[in-house]
C-alpha cells in the first residue's frame, strides 16, 4: 500500500506539537478567510468537530454551523453537539431536528 501522506507531515505526538498545529492552522485560516463568513455542516464527527473548533478560534462569530438531526446519528450525538458547540463554545449553531420527518420518508 502506498503512503499518500505529505513527506513533510509531522505526527503530533506532544502537546507542544498539537499547540503548534492549532496556532499554524488558525493563522492560515485567518489569512485566507479574512472578514468573510463561513457556513459549516457540523455532523458531530471528529472531522467536522475539529474544523468547527479551529474556525471558531480563527473567525469567531463569522462562523455559522448547521447541525441536522436526521435520526440516524450515534446515541446522544445531537445533544452532545448542542452542549459543546452551542452551550460551551457559544458558536452560531443552527440546529434542525428533522428526525421524525426523515424517518417517515424512509418508511
Amino acid at each position: 500500500m502506498t503512503d499518500l501522506r505529505d513527506p513533510n507531515f509531522k505526527r503530533i505526538t506532544t502537546l507542544e506539537l498539537a499547540n503548534e498545529f492549532i496556532d499554524d492552522s488558525v493563522k492560515q485560516l485567518k489569512e485566507r478567510i479574512k472578514d468573510d463568513q463561513v457556513i459549516l455542516a457540523l455532523s458531530g464527527g471528529v472531522d467536522s468537530n475539529v474544523v468547527a473548533a479551529l474556525l471558531n478560534k480563527a473567525i469567531g462569530k463569522n462562523l455559522y454551523c448547521i447541525h441536522v438531526n436526521h435520526g440516524l446519528l450515534r446515541k446522544n450525538e445531537s445533544q452532545e453537539v448542542l452542549e459543546v458547540f452551542k452551550n460551551q463554545m457559544d458558536l452560531n449553531l443552527i440546529y434542525l431536528d428533522v428526525e421524525e420527518y426523515f424517518l417517515k420518508k424512509l418508511e
